[in-house]
Parts: C-alpha cells; structure tokens; sequence
C-alpha cells in the first residue's frame, strides 16, 4: 500500500489543531468578556482548532472501513495500548516530580486504567474501532453513492443538527453516536474520492469560523461559554472539520517534503498525549502573556515548540512501541509504506 502525503497532512495538522485548542484552555481565554477585534480574531481560530478531534475520527473511517474483518482485524489497537502505557510512564513521574503533583500510586492507577488526562481520546478510539466491523458490514452492502452519501446525511441529521434547529428527529442521547458520524464520513470520503481543492475546503472551514466568532461575539454575555458553543459533534465543528479534510486529503506534496510529513505522522497520536506536560508547565511560566493583546505572541513563543517538542517526543515513543510490539508473538516490525506523491486512493 503506498503512503498518501495528503493522509499524513492531516495528522500532523490535527495535533497542531488540538495543541493549539489547548492554548485557549491555557491561556484565560474562557474568562475574558467577548468584546472588540482581537476577541473576534480569537473566537474564529477557536472554532477552527476545534475541528482536531473530528479530523482523526474520520481520518479513521477512510483507513479502517475497506478493512476485511478477520482474526486480526483488532491487532491495531496493541500498539496503539502500549504506546498509552509508555505515554502514561513518562508523564505520570513529570507531573509528580516536575509539576509536583502528589498523589498516591492508587490514584495514578486509576487515571492510567480510566483514561485521565487527555486520554479520553483513546478511550473512545478503542471503542470506535471495536464497533467499526458492523460499520464496514452495513456500508459495504451500498453500493451506490446515492445510498453512501444518504446513510452519511441521516447520521448527520441524528447528531449533528440537532444543535442548530429546534426541531428533534430523535431524542437527545443518540447526538452521542457523533463518532459513528465522523467514521461514516471518513469512509464515503474513501469510497466516493471527491475532490476539492485546498484553498476551497480551507478558505470555506476559516470563512464559517469567521462567521462562528462573529456568533460567539454577539451571544456572549461574558466569556466565551456564555455564548453560542457546541460539542465536536455539533453541527458546526462537523462542518469544519469535513472541509478541512476535503480540503487536505487529496493535496500534492513534493517528495521530500511528503517524506519527511510521513516521518512525523508517526508520532502523532503519542505526541497528542505527550503534550500535557509541557501544556501544564510552559503555559503557567508566562500568566502575564493571558490577555489578548498578548495571545499571538504567546501562541508562536509557546504553542508553536510545544507543538514541535511533541511532535518529536512522540516520534521517539512511537519508535521505541514499535520494537517493543514487534517482539510480541504474531507481530513483525512493519515496513514503512512506501510514499505517495501523487493525490488519489490507497
């Protein structure tokens, strides 16, 4: 199977969305009263960073759905299991001795077996794929893009619309199944490859976030969460997110640069766990930089290296799963896919 650059893209773009989301989380954003330009400029790139979950949720129905269901189907999430745990043995002792965090061995137990921190990602991640097999099952048996994209839109509308219309076509708690949706998106982007240009998937998801800040601006009483807001599978958020993976999914890169893309892809999701250390600690360093006026040099000065210090401390602990997975029995040390530099399917 060879590697396309545009797949890579978005991983790499989803951890700058999702360390970039947490500089809003950071940084007092969610206590300052929503008024002038700069707030506006704020909000927008808010809702935009807060598309980073959905991209992963379906860049995860595009590579898993045309996957047979075989006896082997969920040896994927060993690796994915170890590197958690090597994660979780790096940042439990920073966070006890460099942020001094004490707490006894039980509770660190209970937040390694019950997903704390930000690994409530890989909690539902283990449950998408275990329920993706019927997923793939109920797709397959459409076959044409009528039926695709009708199966995508009824999902949409069971837990997406509901956050903008008052009207209720099912009761609240199926909004919860947003993963699926995410999912099925994913794999009718695989199956029905459209093609939209970047500047048209990334121009329309910044213009529908311009609009969104605008929202936030006009609704809010006083900070951000007492306006208009909505969950990642909010219709909003959905929207933005599907737009940026049109947007990416396809794009041409020159070779050298798709090679060293895939090289950094490989530590995505270990660098999106990593990243709550330096998180925790660069952002208390500099409280004086908490005002807007202040926040673009706080996101270029903090952000931006924590984004790459993650990125590069996940590609290490990626490497170091990778060896200790391939000792397991039934595991072999995985070729890497060759590159692809022309856009189009796997």
């Amino acid at each position: 199977m060879k590697r396309e650059a545009g797949l890579d893209l978005i991983r790499v773009v989803g951890v700058l969305f999702v360390v970039s989301i947490h500089h809003f989380l950071y940084n007092g954003f969610y206590y300052q009263v929503q008024t002038g330009w700069l707030m506006w400029a704020a909000d927008s790139f808010r809702w935009l960073f807060f598309c980073c979950n959905g991209l992963f949720m379906m860049l995860t129905g595009y590579l898993k759905s045309p996957k047979p269901f075989t006896k082997g189907y969920y040896k994927s999430l060993i690796p994915l299991l170890v590197s958690y745990v090597l994660c979780c043995a790096i940042i439990f002792p920073l966070q006890h001795l460099l942020l001094t965090e004490k707490l006894p061995f039980s509770e660190w137990m209970n937040k390694l077996f019950g997903f704390g921190n930000y690994a409530w990602y890989v909690e539902m991640y283990i449950g998408l794929i275990l329920f993706s097999p019927l997923i793939n099952l109920g797709l397959g048996q459409i076959k044409s893009e009528k039926g695709l994209c009708a199966i995508a839109v009824i999902l949409f509308c069971m837990t997406a619309l509901p956050g903008v219309t008052p009207i209720n076509f099912v009761p609240d708690y199926w909004t919860s199944l947003y993963p699926v949706t995410y999912y099925v998106l994913g794999a009718v982007i695989r199956r029905l490859q459209p093609r939209v240009k970047p500047r048209q998937g990334l121009g329309g998801a910044m213009a529908v976030c311009m609009i969104l800040g605008l929202i936030s601006i006009l609704t809010a009483d006083k900070g951000f969460s007492t306006g208009y807001t909505q969950g990642y599978g909010g219709f909003w958020p959905t929207l933005t997110a599907l737009l940026v993976f049109l947007g990416l999914y396809r794009v041409n890169i020159g070779e050298r640069a798709g090679k060293a893309l895939a090289w950094l892809a490989g530590g995505c999701y270990e660098g999106f766990m990593l990243s709550l250390i330096p998180d925790l600690w660069a952002y208390g360093l500099l409280k004086q930089w908490h005002t807007p006026e202040k926040w673009p040099l706080l996101y270029l000065c903090v952000t931006i290296p924590i984004f790459i210090v993650s990125l590069l401390a996940g590609k290490a602990v990626h490497t170091l799963s990778g060896k200790l997975v391939s000792l397991l029995p039934g595991f072999r040390q995985q070729d890497q896919p060759k590159y692809k530099t022309k856009s189009g399917s796997c």
